[in-house]
């Protein structure tokens, strides 16, 4: 959503995508985003394997919630 792109749209088979994501390969749109505590935190919620991937409280603290907690 962040890049207006398909996530893997790279890729040419849902197969392929299966392989990606599933070997842990992040999507050529991710290198879009410049914001690093955006990428930061994306890299987090699609970490592999998934039980490296912080709980949803844990990423309530992540630093790119920072400015929306004081405000």
């Amino acid at each position: 959503m962040v890049t207006r792109e398909i996530p893997y749209s790279e890729c040419e088979s849902v197969v392929k995508i299966y392989k990606k994501v599933t070997s842990g390969v992040r999507p050529q749109s991710l290198n879009k985003i410049n914001n690093s505590d955006l990428k930061s935190f994306i890299h987090k919620c699609i970490a592999h394997p998934p039980s490296a991937r912080p709980s949803a409280a844990q990423l309530l603290h992540d630093p790119f919630f920072h400015d929306l907690h004081e405000s």
